[in-house]
């Protein structure tokens, strides 16, 4: 039996990611997503910084591989705005979510 072993793992792909590049997210848990930019990446997370709304103050997030690999995050991210990437979340139905513009107008009844 081997004492080293070599896996297949989840990473990120740095040749598609880099730090600067513009990215919105939202975990799986969140409600809405946030936009900032990419401040690191590595192969197995990003850190994101965003403006949270309060004064001069930033804020961060961090998506590490293993959750984005498992589907926990829905990702779109751009260089420059003219193509925009994305990595989805899967809905509890096995089919993609969509752009967000859902069929329900503001809890309405018909």
């Amino acid at each position: 039996m081997a004492l080293v072993t070599e896996r297949p793992r989840a990473a990120y792909d740095l040749t598609q990611i880099r730090r600067g590049y513009l990215l919105w997210g939202r975990h799986r848990t969140w409600n809405e997503g946030k936009a900032g930019f990419v401040t690191t990446a590595t192969e197995d997370q990003l850190i994101i910084q965003y403006y949270p709304g309060v004064g001069n103050v930033t804020n961060h997030f961090i998506i590490p591989v293993s959750e984005a690999a498992e589907g926990q995050w829905e990702i779109r991210w751009s260089a420059d705005m003219a193509e925009i990437q994305e990595h989805g979340m899967k809905a509890d139905n096995g089919q993609q979510e969509g752009d967000g513009k859902e069929d329900d107008v503001g809890g309405i009844d018909s």
